[in-house]
């Protein structure tokens, strides 16, 4: 999990691949790529930390944050859901050990 972002596009080859799957293996819409690709670039935006060392309070500060600028809550709901496939993603294919997304409870956002 080293490969973070490819020099040449400036895009997180991990998403790519992510998106990838997403398209080939689960057959997602247009607009549900098109929606987690958003999601995970804007967690990415306002966190810095590579993937496999983020924690748990990482994505609960950025989910309170999000929720605090007064998005809905459907919203918020689809950037949990994001994260929690993008890790469920990792852990099964790219071998993260830990999941930190599952130290968050969906009903506490």
């Amino acid at each position: 999990m080293t490969r973070v972002r490819d020099a040449t596009t400036n895009r997180d080859v991990l998403i790519e691949e992510f998106l990838h799957y997403l398209t080939n293996e689960r057959n997602a819409s247009p607009r549900t790529l098109k929606a987690y690709r958003q999601a995970l670039t804007a967690f990415r935006a306002e966190n810095k930390t590579p993937w496999e060392k983020c924690r748990g309070d990482d994505f609960r500060n950025y989910l309170f944050a999000i929720a605090k600028r007064q998005q809905a809550r459907s919203y918020v709901r689809l950037q949990f859901s994001a994260l929690r496939t993008f890790y469920q993603f990792l852990a099964a294919r790219k071998g993260l050990r830990a999941n930190p997304v599952r130290e968050l409870r969906r009903s506490s956002h």
